[in-house]
């Protein structure tokens, strides 16, 4: 049986995922509320031996009678409520999944998948594709704290050390002009790295942000300036550096370097298990994986499914698009690029 629940119904929608196997706050009815590309739904399979959950966002294809399914940004994808499903349970998922795709008119289905969570390729497994993508790196705050900091590297430590001594400290934003400061770091790195529009958000994403989820701003201070910020999550156990920010007059600096130091330490007072740093840009040589790289050796593989239910369709909205000369570039879905 599968249920479709809409974040209508928070309570629902959360006592379900709080129910599986796993999850993290990128499953929440919160997270997904904040989302205004298309609408949130919640797919809940169930039956008497097995039990699925999969939030998604489902978006109207222009000029078209046609939708698609996506994930949040983020890490989501599905959740199970028994941790090694039965192969015949993930086959009638599917069954499930693909009815509710031709009753709706679907004709492709994306999601980007949760790094700490390694059973979601099976709950998807012969169901389109999953493909790696690149390594996250992740702190265990399981450890001994003096085992922490001992994967730091050399110049991490010398790095944390040196913005101490120079006079930078870690604050928690604790009221708008603060929570201001952080937004207004957060875009003019965005600017600098050229970032799509998806990772611009409007001041009123940050503020039902923190109401509404277990988060918190954490904010590097130097010479009476804030220079650096991370919103950091808190859920189930994990603890997510979800946004990261520095402004571009102090990256010689490099103070978040002392910002997500004080993250694993927040973590820790938390009693979370893990903090996930991510990953890069676009792999695992870039210059952002190199410096999370830098915070432990704990290695995780992000990987993204990728499903075409309706090829013929899709191959006519391409045709259509791109008039008969369709790119060859590796997006996905191609009619979006």
């Amino acid at each position: 049986m599968l249920e479709v629940i809409t974040v209508d119904n928070p309570e629902k929608w959360d006592e379900i995922v709080r129910s599986m196997q796993g999850y993290d706050f990128y499953h929440l009815a919160a997270y997904h509320r904040l989302d205004q590309s298309g609408k949130p739904l919640l797919f809940y399979f169930h039956n008497e031996t097995a039990a699925c959950a999969f939030p998604v966002i489902q978006r109207n294809i222009s000029e078209t009678v046609y939708k698609d399914i996506t994930s949040v940004y983020g890490y989501s994808g599905p959740l199970s409520g028994n941790k090694n499903l039965p192969i015949e349970d993930i086959r009638l998922f599917h069954e499930e999944l693909k009815r509710y795709f031709d009753a709706n008119h679907i004709i492709t289905a994306f999601s980007r998948l949760h790094p700490l969570m390694d059973n979601q390729s099976l709950l998807l497994g012969n169901l389109g594709e999953i493909k790696d993508l690149n390594l996250t790196v992740g702190i265990d705050l399981n450890l001994p704290e003096t085992q922490q900091r001992k994967q730091y590297s050399r110049s991490l430590k010398n790095r944390i050390n040196y913005l101490k001594k120079q006079g930078v400290t870690i604050v928690k934003a604790s009221n708008k002009k603060e929570i201001d400061a952080f937004i207004e770091i957060y875009k003019e790195n965005m600017d600098r790295v050229n970032a799509a529009g998806i990772y611009y958000f409007p001041a009123d994403y940050f503020y039902k942000f923190l109401e509404e989820i277990d988060s918190c701003i954490l904010l590097a201070a130097y010479q009476n300036q804030w220079i650096s910020g991370s919103l950091c999550t808190f859920c189930n156990g994990i603890m997510q550096a979800h946004l990261n920010a520095t402004k571009n007059d102090f990256l010689y600096l490099s103070p978040l370097k002392l910002v997500l130091n004080q993250a694993r330490i927040e973590g820790i007072a938390k009693g979370m298990n893990c903090l996930h740093l991510g990953g890069g840009r676009s792999g695992a040589d870039d210059s952002l994986f190199v410096f999370k790289s830098r915070f432990s050796d704990n290695r995780f593989m992000f990987k993204v499914w990728m499903y075409i239910h309706n090829i013929e369709v899709y191959n006519n909205i391409l045709s259509k698009k791109y008039k008969g000369n369709v790119p060859e570039i590796d997006f996905f879905p191609l009619y979006r690029a």
